[in-house]
């Protein structure tokens, strides 16, 4: 998120709205309607505003003359600009945090990929995305990696569950910790980038399959 300078409050109502947001309980399209929010969470419009700009700034919200604030409705062309951005410093992520990360955090994740519980698959891709980005050591490259995986989640709820997809990156996955664990921070930049363009084509044909049967 963006770190305006807000109270306390405004910084917990930029999380509730974000997380209806990325639950879609809040959905694309949607009016934010301040007089209803506020009294929802129970907070005051100042605060309510101050956090609605907020989430206009990192992108979640869109924000019109005379029609107000509304949930950020993604075209496919977000997807693409967001996922070619997020290639390009995720594998930057992987070559800084080559060799800054526990061997035996990397061991378990290793094992956990070997898993066949797509389930499991997912949490262990999850969990290294993270891992590589909290060992990156690069506080702005976090938070801007942070904000895009928000983003990106905004926009496809529902895309991490194609189980042939999970299957397909397992490959890489186990590639990338190898990697890692050898301190070879070339090869994890340009294995991370292969993988989020593979994952970006296989969404891309996804979307398209599902508007051409709309």
């Amino acid at each position: 998120m963006s770190f305006m300078a807000f109270p306390k409050i405004g910084d917990q109502i930029y999380e509730t709205l974000l997380k209806q947001i990325l639950d879609h309980k809040l959905k694309p399209g949607e009016r934010l309607v301040e007089e209803q929010l506020g009294r929802d969470l129970g907070v005051s419009r100042t605060p309510l505003r101050d956090a609605i700009n907020a989430l206009a700034k990192d992108g979640f919200v869109k924000i019109e003359p005379r029609r107000g604030a509304s949930v950020r409705e993604f075209q496919l062309k977000d997807l693409i600009e967001l996922y070619d951005i997020r290639m390009a410093l995720e594998g930057l992520a992987a070559k800084l945090a080559a060799g800054n990360i526990d061997h035996s955090v990397l061991e378990r994740l290793g094992n956990e990929f070997k898993e066949n519980d797509v389930r499991l698959l997912l949490k262990a891709d999850t969990n290294l995305h993270k891992i590589i980005i909290e060992s990156c050591g690069n506080v702005k490259l976090q938070e801007t990696l942070i904000n895009l995986g928000n983003l990106v989640q905004a926009f496809r709820t529902a895309g991490y569950k194609s189980t042939s997809r999970s299957k397909a990156a397992t490959v890489f996955h186990i590639k990338i910790v190898k990697a890692l664990m050898n301190g070879d921070g070339e090869v994890a930049e340009k294995l991370m980038r292969e993988h989020i363009e593979k994952t970006k084509i296989e969404i891309v044909q996804e979307f398209q399959t599902k508007a051409d049967n709309n």
